[in-house]
């Protein structure tokens, strides 16, 4: 994919713009539903509901039972590692700074990416590994160390 195909680069620069948001706001009920787990609870029904809604609307046919069953056992991880995501950016977010907890789940997913694109893992397209996507990924690293910079004094504020 090139830069020219900036539709698809905005939609998931809004994409990653609304997981953003969607932490703090998951942190707040949470804090109001006396658990984070209750706001995982919370944010994920109306997930459910969302993409249950989408589905009937764009898509108007089920699945079969035994397409579902016969599927790879790794295809139950989505849902587990999304449930997982939506608890931990809950506890995790509102303690690191929104920030540091964002360039760190950047790191994990570019990271994990270049591993799955270069193995082929789950029927994705083999993409060899090459030294610009092993830079991009240590420019994540540098990202995680200035964003916390002041933990280790080197503060300069802007305030």
């Amino acid at each position: 994919m090139s830069l020219f195909n900036w539709p698809l680069l905005v939609t998931a620069i809004l994409l990653g713009m609304g997981l953003g948001i969607q932490a703090p706001i998951n942190a707040w009920i949470g804090k109001r539903l006396g658990s984070p787990y209750w706001g995982a609870g919370f944010s994920i029904s109306i997930s459910l509901v969302v993409i249950l809604l989408f589905v009937f609307i764009m898509v108007r046919t089920i699945p079969s039972a035994e397409t579902i069953w016969n599927a790879p056992w790794w295809v139950w991880l989505g849902g587990i590692f999304g449930a997982m995501f939506v608890a931990g950016a809950i506890v995790l977010g509102p303690r690191m700074g929104m920030a540091l907890f964002f360039t760190c789940v950047v790191f994990g997913q570019v990271s994990i990416s270049l591993l799955i694109d270069r193995f082929g893992w789950f029927e994705i397209q083999i993409r060899e590994l090459s030294v610009s996507r092993i830079l991009g990924v240590l420019l994540v690293i540098a990202g995680i160390l200035l964003i916390q910079k002041e933990e280790f004094g080197l503060s300069n504020s802007l305030e």
